[in-house]
């Protein structure tokens, strides 16, 4: 199977692709030769089109053409736009988040579309699930933390001390952390689901307090005598809070809602690189690179959901090195456990059916929405 390489993107600020260009040369050949990159694809990174060409043995085409002449494409981060321009039948290969854009599904749906997910590729390590993209997810607390500081002109090592809650133990909220060692935070405490001496792989100077969800779906604190109490108090004392939490979307968590935000009393950086809409914070929305902050009451919310493409170079050689193990694969139509479990949609057919109970969905195709009637 030949696929469209697309190196340019309709999100706003976003620079990553798929494939790094230095990496181009160590795929084999009988691969290679299947690859249409997109012209201009190697020039932010130092590499010209007629190097490309002498690599694949093809010609770099531009955006509109790759999406109108092939069945499969990989882009990093599609947009609607992207989808409506595709042709029926396409396969798509990248972050794509159908779960909740229900557009997004419902155009896959309409132009039987196949979605492979990179948010759902994970590798099964004995007992253990990795995602395959780990190194992206620390990149984006990294990045998120890094450009948040910034935007608000703070530092640890400069200024009053501050206070740092992270909400998850996983690679984003370890990249937050190297983040924040970097700029000299001291006082930093992660919240995480294990007790605190079963945590792996703790990072010097970092407290670990274990969290818990009662029965009535509240937040709580738990120590190693098992009492407990809000996580909320925990959080309104810290000066800066990091959700890094991958959120279950039938059983969403809330660590602060509307009529929590008046007990925060003193000017709060709520970083959330998790980002889910209406998750996490009953306030939450992803912002943008052009708006990258709003305020309510004493918080300064932060939560552009695409922060890795600050280091768009760096960024992108991390997710060509999980992305080359499985390119052969799609160009020679093999399975794989990695991309059967990361399919969302095939050929129009939903398969992940978190986007059935999440957007409300009929079970059989078409999937209509059901419509919720309200009681009077």
């Amino acid at each position: 199977m030949d696929i469209a390489v697309i190196g340019t993107s309709k999100k706003e600020n976003e620079k990553r692709v798929s494939i790094h260009p230095s990496h181009i040369c160590q795929i084999p050949i009988n691969i290679r030769k299947h690859l249409f990159f997109e012209k201009g694809y190697g020039i932010p990174f130092g590499m010209d089109d007629e190097t490309i060409y002498s690599l694949t043995g093809n010609s770099l085409l531009e955006r509109k053409e790759l999406f109108k002449k092939f069945k499969a494409i990989i882009i990093t981060k599609p947009v609607i736009e992207d989808f409506e321009e595709m042709q029926d039948e396409t396969l798509v290969w990248g972050w794509i988040h159908s779960v909740q854009q229900s557009i997004i599904a419902q155009i896959a749906i309409d132009k039987k579309l196949t979605l492979i997910a990179w948010e759902n590729m994970n590798y099964q390590n004995g007992h253990e699930l990795l995602h395959i993209f780990n190194k992206n997810n620390e990149m984006a607390g990294y990045c998120g933390v890094q450009h948040a500081l910034e935007l608000l002109g703070i530092d640890g090592q400069y200024g009053p001390r501050r206070k740092v809650a992270i909400i998850s133990q996983g690679s984003v909220s370890r990249g937050a952390i190297f983040a924040l060692k970097g700029h000299s935070f001291s006082d930093i405490t992660v919240y995480t689901q294990r007790p605190s001496f079963l945590v792996a792989n703790k990072i010097p100077g970092v407290q670990y307090k274990q969290i818990v969800k009662d029965n009535s779906s509240k937040v709580k604190t738990i120590n190693l005598f098992l009492e407990k109490k809000p996580l909320l108090d925990d959080l309104i004392a810290a000066d800066i809070i990091v959700n890094g939490m991958l959120q279950d979307t039938n059983d969403p968590v809330t660590f602060i809602s509307d009529c929590d935000i008046e007990k925060i009393t003193k000017p709060c950086l709520i970083i959330d690189i998790s980002c889910d809409e209406g998750m996490g914070f009953s306030f939450a929305i992803p912002t943008t690179f052009s708006n990258p902050v709003f305020n309510i009451g004493k918080v300064t919310y932060y939560a552009v959901d695409h922060t890795p493409t600050l280091l768009w170079n760096s960024a992108s050689w991390e997710i060509s090195k999980c992305i080359l193990p499985y390119l052969h694969y799609i160009v020679e139509e093999t399975d794989s456990d990695v991309l059967k479990n990361a399919v969302d949609i095939k050929d129009g057919m939903i398969i992940n059916k978190d986007i059935l109970s999440y957007q409300n969905r009929s079970l059989e195709s078409p999937y209509e929405v059901i419509k919720i009637k309200r009681v009077k």
